[in-house]
């Protein structure tokens, strides 16, 4: 269940039944009612001690770090999906406006601050193509200030310029290429952009790590697995076709892994595993 847990992060779907040896799941079955109900019991206390500890919790957090690139920096992440979500909502039309513009005017920064480094390395070619581009695509800085409409004005004139300069200085026109998107953004210099490299590197991993946090992850898991087994069918009849037990009703047939796992643990099997979850999902 736990390994079951880890190959999970990352993935849609429901939760997949860890692979039993054969030998292991014919004992299981041929235990009695009360004894499957305490041994899953046992079972689940022993995961949840285990998910629990900061042993686990320290190979956790290494684990996102090196497959998902997912690391804690305590930074608060603002999402400008759901504000502006929240602006369509309400219905207010300044919100609305407000909350495009920030995405837009972010976003704007933030591609100029991750292709400064490619600018500096432009052909004359690239630079008589993309400074026309670059020149219609500078008012995405969503000025708002009569200075702010100033140095995209400005910027959209030095765009020019180094198209002009191109076939005779090209580090001249690399140098205003860079100078004007630096404008147009509102980077003072170099080393702004690369602290805003630095900070979005950050920010993709903190966003990486809210989303596969272990806490969260595990209260939805418990959650999704206590619905599921509260709704599963003990009196659902069963039977044998080409050798394999089957469900009758193919609605049945068609369930979860994982549903029909309980199915055959049992109602008192079940009952135990819905037991340790609520007593988890207290501590979570």
């Amino acid at each position: 269940m736990i390994t079951t847990y880890v190959q999970r992060i990352g993935q849609d779907g429901p939760l997949r039944v860890p692979s039993v040896p054969t030998a292991v799941a014919a004992s299981f079955r041929a235990l009695g009612e009360t004894e499957r109900a305490t041994l899953v019991r046992e079972l689940g206390l022993a995961a949840k001690t285990l998910v629990m500890s900061p042993t686990f919790l320290t190979a956790y957090t290494a684990y996102l770090k090196d497959a998902h690139n997912a690391v804690d920096h305590g930074l608060k992440i603002e999402d400008h999906a759901k504000t502006l979500e929240a602006a369509l909502k309400s219905g207010n039309t300044d919100a609305m406006e407000a909350a495009s513009n920030k995405m837009m005017r972010d976003n704007f920064r933030r591609q100029v601050e991750e292709r400064l480094p490619e600018i500096a390395k432009f052909t004359q070619q690239q630079i008589e193509i993309m400074a026309e581009v670059d020149a219609g695509m500078a008012d995405m800085a969503m000025p708002t200030t009569a200075a702010e409409k100033a140095s995209v004005a400005k910027a959209k004139a030095m765009l020019a310029e180094s198209r002009k300069l191109a076939s005779s200085d090209l580090a001249k026109a690399r140098e205003t290429y860079g100078a004007a998107l630096k404008l147009a953004a509102g980077l003072k210099s170099e080393a702004d952009a690369a602290a805003g490299r630095d900070l979005a590197a950050r920010q993709d991993q903190q966003r990486n790590y809210d989303r596969l946090a272990l806490k969260p992850n595990l209260k939805r898991g418990l959650e999704d697995f206590l619905t599921l087994a509260r709704g599963v069918n003990f009196n659902a009849p069963t039977t044998q076709k080409g050798g394999k037990t089957v469900f009758v009703n193919s609605a049945d047939e068609r369930r979860s892994e994982l549903w029909k796992m309980l199915y055959r643990v049992g109602p008192a099997g079940c009952a135990a595993a819905v037991s340790v979850a609520q007593g988890w999902l207290k501590e979570l």
